[in-house]
């Protein structure tokens, strides 16, 4: 993988994102801040965000790496009850399960990780359901 391995992962998570089927449709992107304006907040907001490459040296002339990608999960919805939370919540656990076992591009998944379920802060404050799960990925270059 080139020097921007990370953006290459982060879309190829991306196009796996928007081509899987959920609970709920799914229009996944590459952002870098997953914050949105009031209004858009509405609709299902899915961001892949490239979090950390932790790069360390594996033979003379390649470099082993642990690749980190958060994808976050939000949405206001229409009321902050179970009817409408649920699947959300079973969204997030989803896309978690469909990388479980997978390799993407050249690396290979070490674990999805369900990192925030919800953040309960976001819920109460702004009615706003925020999920995020953390992909790491074992690559090289």
């Amino acid at each position: 993988m080139s020097a921007a391995a990370i953006l290459t992962l982060a879309d190829a998570v991306v196009a796996e994102l928007n081509a899987a089927e959920f609970v709920l449709p799914v229009a996944a992107q590459r952002g870098y801040l997953p914050t949105f304006e009031l209004p858009d907040m509405n609709r299902l907001q899915v961001t892949v965000v490239p979090r950390q490459d932790d790069g360390r040296l594996d033979t003379r002339e390649s470099t082993a790496h642990d690749y980190q990608l958060d994808i976050g999960v939000q949405q206001k919805p229409e009321k902050p009850d179970n009817a409408h939370l649920d699947p959300l919540v079973l969204l997030t656990q989803q896309i978690a399960d469909h990388f479980r076992f997978g390799r993407v591009g050249h690396s290979s998944l070490v674990s999805p990780k369900v990192r925030i379920l919800y953040l309960q802060e976001h819920l109460q404050k702004f009615h706003q359901f925020t999920a995020v799960v953390t992909l790491t990925f074992k690559g090289s270059r």
